[in-house]
């Protein structure tokens, strides 16, 4: 799962929040992830997850539920929006579904790494590398140790949803959506193993499109931003508008996390070293005429073997995909997409709030993450 630094950097909830979500985060951990005899492991888990991160997911949650909200208490309502409206304090039911998705963000990073044979994450040891330390950094325990450890978050994101003190409308379509966010992420992680199996020539960028909507866009924008908008009365028109919107976001970041991997120095965990296949990488390939072709299928076959020079070789294989191509049409298909949110953002089915704050979000991110004025 990309999560760029760079990306990363929104902050759409305040210090104050921001705190009470880390707090929130640490007790439901203490909670749900305690259990005698494995105090090392789970004491491992914890400070891993709340070491590092910037809480995109859920700040959006909460982000969205907030600029949702009715503008006073009254009959149309939802209980937890009067107590949102009531005080300063996030609901603990907002909060609970906001820390159900950054363990569910856990658990895929935790595979993630696993499946990537990742040294590193957030500035730190990737968690399967770090519980390797209970038994004498033996890479195997480490491994199986980290599989478990990312079924434990899963688990505890689940009994999070499952313990929701929701009204029962809510609670059902709260669960219906993290049920089917979790469902398309799985899928969308199948294309991403599939498709970097798969001979170059048949890998194509809808393929790819669909792994970025299903494996990305819906569990880091879409999921997210639809329990906030539940859990604030929203009616069906409104989240299919936020449905769009996010998604359509969605998209855009991913493809802009991949031009930022494509534009920074060679490292371990980038795409090219990781054998990923992306859509800038084959938008590019297919401008290529068959000389220049047939050099780069040859040169990532070779860098897929590993060799001494393989980060010389990736650095090579970077600047030739620039060169054919690659950044003007990922901003092209980024402004695509940008377009398509903006569209969704002006739906007069949204909360007046929420139309304004999407609209200002986009301003703020296409000129500052996108950077679609530089060429």
């Amino acid at each position: 799962m990309a999560e760029s630094g760079q990306a990363m950097g929104w902050t759409l909830v305040s210090e104050t929040q921001r705190s009470q979500i880390d707090r929130h985060l640490h007790r439901v951990i203490d909670r749900l992830l305690s259990a005698e005899g494995l105090e090392s492991m789970t004491g491992m888990i914890r400070s891993w997850v709340l070491a590092g991160g910037k809480r995109i997911r859920p700040q959006l949650c909460i982000w969205t539920f907030q600029h949702s909200l009715p503008t006073a208490t009254g009959g149309g309502a939802t209980a937890v929006a009067q107590a949102a409206l009531a005080g300063d304090e996030l609901p603990a039911l907002l909060l609970d579904a906001a820390c159900a998705w950054e363990l569910f963000h856990a658990f895929l990073l935790t595979h993630d790494d696993i499946i990537d044979s990742a040294l590193t994450r957030r500035q730190q040891g990737a968690l399967h590398r770090q519980l390797a330390a209970l038994d004498h950094n033996c890479p195997k325990f480490g491994t199986n140790l980290g599989i478990v450890a990312g079924d434990l978050l899963f688990s505890a994101a689940v009994r999070l949803w499952h313990e929701l003190d929701a009204p029962a409308d809510q609670y059902r379509d709260l669960l219906k959506l993290f049920s089917r966010v979790a469902t398309v992420t799985g899928f969308g992680q199948a294309i991403d193993i599939c498709q970097s199996h798969a001979p170059l020539e048949a890998v194509d960028e809808q393929t790819l499109l669909r792994e970025y909507l299903w494996k990305t866009a819906a569990y880091t924008f879409e999921g997210p931003m639809l329990s906030g908008a539940i859990l604030a009365g929203v009616d069906e028109e409104a989240r299919s508008a936020i449905s769009s919107f996010a998604l359509a976001l969605g998209q855009a970041y991913q493809l802009q996390n991949d031009l930022l991997d494509l534009r920074s120095q060679v490292h371990e965990g980038c795409d090219l070293l990781q054998g990923k296949r992306t859509v800038a990488l084959i938008s590019a390939r297919l401008q290529m005429d068959d000389e220049r072709r047939r050099k780069l299928d040859c040169d990532l076959a070779a860098l897929q073997r590993d060799p001494p020079g393989a980060v010389a070789l990736a650095d090579r294989i970077r600047h030739e995909l620039l060169a054919a191509g690659a950044e003007v049409q990922a901003r092209a298909k980024i402004a695509h997409f940008l377009t398509a949110a903006v569209e969704a953002a002006r739906s007069k089915r949204l909360p007046e709030s929420l139309r304004g704050a999407m609209g200002e979000l986009l301003k703020s991110l296409s000129t500052g993450y996108f950077e679609l004025t530089q060429a």
